[in-house]
């Protein structure tokens, strides 16, 4: 299963934005009230969602100006196979295209049936907070 947030713009660079999701020090601002717990060593982030799933992320793929992609680390226990990207189109010095996405592999029927109606507004919030703190980045 995919799913893509609504783009938006954000009020920087791409290079600006792409350094910015490089960091998972700044995730926290992005993520949805449900998230507690963050913590991040700078290599990983770990935070709970919903007071019951703990999750740990590590970056799977980089490609500098374009793309931040995250994935459960291995040994997270993640219920479910998957990826965030975040997807930066240079617009101009000043601004780029921000699109957020998820990639679900596989898993349990019932579950991805559940994420499934509450992924695409996750998704857009995120999408909203970054063009939201983009300005200040």
């Amino acid at each position: 299963m995919n799913a893509e947030s609504k783009k938006v713009t954000a009020q920087c660079s791409a290079e600006r934005l792409y350094n910015f999701a490089c960091d998972f020090r700044n995730f926290q601002r992005l993520l949805p009230p449900q998230v507690e717990d963050f913590q991040t060593d700078g290599v990983t982030c770990s935070f709970k969602v919903g007071g019951f799933i703990q999750l740990t992320l590590q970056y799977a793929e980089r490609v500098p100006y374009k793309t931040v992609a995250v994935s459960p680390a291995s040994d997270s226990g993640a219920p479910i196979p998957f990826r965030f990207l975040m997807n930066i189109g240079e617009i101009d010095d000043n601004s780029c295209d921000v699109v957020v996405s998820a990639e679900i592999e596989g898993g349990n029927p019932m579950m991805t049936m559940m994420l499934k109606p509450k992924l695409r507004p996750a998704l857009d919030k995120i999408a909203e907070q970054i063009q939201y703190f983009s300005a200040g980045i």
